[in-house]
């Protein structure tokens, strides 16, 4: 019965490869733009929530998660190396799926999110486009391989959060260039998130010929250009009166300036995932059924890593 069980344990080393616990600092952010027009609200009533329309945010999601899981495989591929030194997303740099398994549910994923994505609207298949582009070709790939570069890897993933902002803006607002202004509070945010991410990557990527914001700067002065980020991130909502930006920037706050003040990768780390944490919660004061996706996604990741690894993943520690 045992050889069984693992094998149906093992059937689901295809979605965790995908990294579904990585989609919510993106989903937060799309949900933030398709809410933006009511940036000033923090909670919807009964009445608002009933007139949302359910169907189009689900497939919104669908599409992004398709996006986002294609890049994050693609960056895999690009990272065995890196990834067995720092002893992380072992399921691909382990061996535990093959590459030609990959390559076909990379293929499989890019072209459902551009079909969903081009036949909500031209605009909305065009941003999916850029955002699989940057996040998967771009950033990987020669002659680009941004992620290998300071200032291009870190372009590159402010794009990224500001593309699924814009995402979430297509799909329910008209453009006009007031979309740059908007997007301010969550660029400076999910940038200074990023900059947190590369830190535990630090070693490997030195010794792996990986030329990150981490790698590259001292500990003291990279800390700080993420807190500026943050303080920018709060500056900007404040004068936008984004009150939902302003929720989860304060709640983060005493988190970042702990880490500014200890001066630890741990610190940094706990940052992270607590900001994020804030976002989505703040986005589901918005659209409740958020938050069931979250915990069940929470829950089945522990679960599969700890009957598949016997490994503690996802948790909210300092590594």
């Amino acid at each position: 019965m045992k050889p069984v069980f693992n094998k149906i344990i093992q059937a689901f080393d295809y979605i965790f490869a995908l990294r579904p616990m990585l989609f919510f600092p993106g989903w937060s952010t799309l949900l933030a733009g398709f809410f933006i027009a009511q940036k000033q609200e923090i909670f919807f009533g009964f009445s608002r929530l009933n007139a949302l329309p359910h169907g189009l945010i689900i497939l919104l999601l669908l599409i992004f998660a398709a996006a986002m899981g294609a890049s994050f495989l693609l960056n895999q591929l690009q990272d065995v190396e890196s990834d067995r030194r720092n002893k992380k997303l072992f399921i691909i740099s382990e061996g535990h799926v093959s590459k030609n398994a990959v390559l076909t549910e990379i293929f499989i994923l890019i072209a459902a999110s551009l079909i969903l994505a081009f036949s909500l609207s031209p605009f909305l298949g065009l941003l999916t486009l850029l955002f699989i582009l940057i996040t998967g070709y771009f950033y990987n790939y020669r002659p680009f391989r941004f992620k290998d570069f300071p200032l291009p890897s870190l372009l590159a993933n402010a794009a990224m959060g500001w593309l699924a902002f814009a995402i979430g803006w297509a799909a329910n607002s008209d453009f006009s260039v007031q979309i740059f202004v908007d997007s301010l509070p969550y660029l400076f945010f999910n940038t200074a998130l990023y900059l947190y991410t590369t830190l535990p990557d630090k070693e490997g990527d030195l010794k792996t010929g990986k030329k990150t914001p981490a790698a590259v700067l001292g500990l003291p002065a990279f800390l700080y250009a993420a807190f500026m980020l943050f303080a920018l991130s709060f500056v900007s909502a404040l004068l936008l009166k984004d009150y939902t930006a302003l929720l989860f920037i304060v709640l983060s706050a005493p988190f970042f300036l702990a880490t500014l003040w200890n001066k630890t990768i741990g610190a940094a780390v706990r940052t992270t995932k607590f900001s994020i944490l804030f976002f989505a919660l703040a986005v589901c004061l918005k659209w409740p059924f958020y938050f069931i996706l979250m915990v069940s996604a929470f829950y089945l990741t522990k679960l599969y890593f700890r009957l598949r690894f016997d490994f503690d993943y996802p948790n909210f520690h300092g590594y």
